[in-house]
């Protein structure tokens, strides 16, 4: 696998090294003063891809010409299919909007749906991040399970196991033969934590240096194998995480044939973390002015200081030409090998394809604990989209979605523009900043 790695570093370089000039001069005419660009988040609020994002979005901010806003849009469903979807196919070539994504929205599982009417290979990428990545972690008490098969398996919670985290997961027990279960339907990263947090499941993998340091202070959890980032044709752990073993290094002779072929498609994969793009057939002059200002951004201290704090101390850039390879190498395999990665799926309990959005939905309706207060509302943004209000001495927020959402004032129902701050609404949601199922106000 070591002699496959290496060719991830391949780049364009030179065809863009011949063409800045001419760029450059196309560009200086771009300049987004005085508008507001939308940004398509394919995730909920709160995860890796959201946080990344965000972060992105506030310094483009600073570096397009013109220093545009940002107007933040997330689309959850189908694993990231229906806001890629919409950003493929909907969004203006202007360089008025762009995304921010992850591993799985272009994992060649998710391309297979026939709901994902997009092709990653055609997305103008502006460029990448990675944070050192996934790790799995588990329940202290759990490990002894993960290696007794005699022991209750440990339950891991996961969306529909397309991330990068499950195969992580499920390639370390081809090797080792772990007790494990996969728990699926969970909407996000966030619902996931707090499941772990209740005791409901006992692991699952992430990249997020603040999911991590949240985990990790209460004392229950530990991390037990990694996937590690390439850099110099090698695979590295985390510079935070030194001694957890990295799968690359568990794995070397030990794997031959399909699997061995398999697996080195999949480890490719997993070196696209969060990426950032323009829609398809985006002029160049734009795609170049973007490209610039991202470069730019990872060139400030405070950009870097920040990613380093929020996600990962191996906080680094993955430039838009390399993205782009690994890419188009990486999203549609060879039938033998998809054949075989639906197989490993299968295997593990997993569906042999991504989850629907409706699908997604039941699940998430069984999994997730709901909670109603009775509360004043204390304050309302964008346009309904958050609420804000006080459960004993402590404030909570909720998102409201314009379509899963029901809201009622005065036992009509209503649509969330309607919420006044002052009504008092007896609120069913499942955590704070999560999303509300119900909100039912007294005019």
């Amino acid at each position: 696998m070591r002699a496959n790695l290496p060719r991830i570093a391949g780049t364009v370089a030179a065809i863009l090294i011949a063409t800045a000039a001419a760029g450059n001069a196309m560009a200086q005419d771009v300049t987004f003063k005085g508008k507001r660009l939308n940004v398509i988040i394919g995730t909920t609020p709160g995860g890796g891809t959201d946080g990344t994002t965000r972060l992105v979005g506030r310094f483009l901010e600073k570096y397009l010409p013109g220093n545009p806003r940002m107007n933040y849009r997330n689309m959850p469903g189908g694993g990231g299919v229906k806001g890629t979807t919409y950003f493929a196919n909907v969004l203006k070539r202007d360089g008025s909007a762009w995304m921010g994504g992850g591993t799985g929205y272009v994992h060649h599982q998710t391309l297979r749906l026939d709901v994902a009417r997009y092709d990653p290979r055609t997305f103008n990428f502006i460029g990448g991040i990675n944070r050192g990545g996934s790790l799995l972690h588990l329940r202290k008490t759990k490990h002894a399970n993960l290696k007794d098969k005699s022991m209750k398996p440990a339950i891991f919670g996961s969306q529909d196991g397309t991330g990068t985290w499950e195969g992580l997961l499920m390639w370390s027990s081809e090797l080792m033969d772990w007790n494990f279960r996969f728990v699926v339907g969970y909407p996000g990263t966030p619902s996931i934590v707090l499941a772990m947090r209740r005791g409901e499941v006992d692991g699952y993998g992430t990249s997020n240096a603040f999911q991590i340091r949240s985990l990790y202070k209460t004392g229950q959890f530990a991390s037990i194998t990694q996937i590690g980032q390439l850099r110099g044709g090698k695979i590295h752990p985390r510079s935070s995480f030194p001694d957890i073993p990295t799968l690359d290094s568990l794995a070397k002779g030990k794997f031959t044939g399909i699997a061995k072929r398999a697996f080195e498609f999949w480890y490719l994969t997993t070196q696209v973390d969060k990426w950032y793009a323009l829609p398809p057939k985006t002029p160049a002059k734009i795609v170049a002015v973007y490209r610039k200002a991202f470069k730019r951004a990872f060139a400030d201290p405070e950009f870097v200081k920040a990613g380093k704090h929020q996600f990962s101390e191996d906080f680094s850039m993955q430039s838009a030409a390399d993205l782009t390879n690994v890419i188009k190498r990486g999203s549609y395999p060879s039938a033998e090998i998809k054949d075989y990665a639906v197989k490993l799926r299968v295997k593990y309990g997993l569906p042999a394809k991504p989850l629907t959005e409706k699908e997604l939905a039941q699940l998430a309706k069984k999994l997730v604990k709901s909670k109603t207060v009775t509360s004043v509302l204390t304050d309302i943004k964008r346009g309904g989209r958050r609420l804000f209000f006080k459960v004993g001495a402590e404030t909570h927020k909720v998102r409201v979605s314009g379509r899963r959402t029901k809201v009622f004032i005065g036992g009509k129902k209503t649509k969330r523009k309607n919420l006044k701050v002052g009504m008092s609404c007896k609120i069913t949601y499942p955590e704070n900043d999560g999303e509300a199922q119900k909100i039912d106000c007294k005019k």
